[in-house]
């Protein structure tokens, strides 16, 4: 019985040589197209983060300012001249129904 060993040539094995380089280039590739994308998303989502960032200031000054015409409207000496220009007068004499 006689052994017979097939021996690969130079060019069976640059086959499989270039087959690992041109997937590592495509993975190479894939990965900058990714990579590319990926930034491009974050910079417009940062945006967004801006400008809700200023609305959310603009509204927490409104909200401030409201708070403040709130308190000077319920203020007594407001509710006392409010009272008078609609006719209310102070209590003189306190009578008793029984």
């Amino acid at each position: 019985m006689t052994i017979i060993k097939k021996f690969e040539t130079i060019e069976e094995k640059n086959k499989i040589h270039k087959k690992y380089i041109v997937l590592t280039i495509i993975s190479l590739f894939t990965l900058i197209l990714i990579e590319i994308w990926v930034s491009n998303t974050v910079i417009a989502y940062g945006d967004k983060y801006e400008k809700l960032s200023v609305l959310e200031k603009n509204l927490r000054m409104e909200n401030q300012i409201l708070e403040n015409q709130i308190s000077e409207n319920s203020s007594l000496k407001t509710i006392a001249s409010k009272s008078a220009e609609l006719g209310f007068s102070t209590l003189q004499g306190i009578q008793y129904i029984r």
